[in-house]
């Protein structure tokens, strides 16, 4: 059976902010996630990190206590950037105007990317299986606008919302 780990975007932690969700009403929902984070289950990139620090809100202070989940870019995300980049029109996943952020093709190839596994006697040498958890979807109307969902696909990454990684994972409040 697969370990799935879950790679979030900036969007879907910012639908989860304790404003809408306080910690004390949604005790389960926060012990979940946070004990999903503690597990290495989800992870996001620095970028993400960075995007939400331009908040002034509770996301961005419980992403602070959260901090390990943000993964530093790594030589190999570099090289998968310039792969994505490389691909069709994949370029428009980013604003070519933007000074700053630009997560979203670090989300993929955080997904994209081979896990580092130590071997152990005790290894179970499972299948890791990474999902891009995102609120983007694939407009029918537009459906060339390059999203998450389109590179994902094309890479063969599942791509989830918040709400489906909620029932992926059983959680109920």
């Amino acid at each position: 059976m697969a370990r799935n780990i879950y790679v979030i975007d900036t969007a879907s932690l910012i639908r989860i902010k304790p404003e809408d969700y306080p910690h004390d009403i949604y005790v389960g929902q926060w012990s979940n996630i946070e004990n999903i984070v503690k597990e290495g289950r989800l992870v996001s990139s620095k970028i993400v990190f960075e995007e939400l620090g331009k908040r002034s809100d509770d996301i961005y202070e419980w992403a602070k206590r959260n901090r390990s989940m943000f993964r530093e870019i790594t030589l190999q995300q570099t090289r998968l950037v310039k792969q994505i980049f490389n691909t069709d029109n994949f370029r428009a996943l980013i604003d070519s105007n933007a000074t700053e952020g630009q997560a979203d093709p670090f989300i993929i190839a955080i997904a994209l990317e081979k896990e580092k596994r130590q071997s152990s006697l005790f290894d179970s040498n499972e299948e890791i299986k990474k999902i891009v958890v995102t609120e983007e979807t694939i407009n029918p109307k537009h459906p060339n606008k390059i999203r998450i969902p389109f590179v994902c696909q094309h890479f063969g990454i599942e791509c989830i919302t918040l709400f489906d990684f909620f029932r992926r994972e059983g959680w109920k409040w």
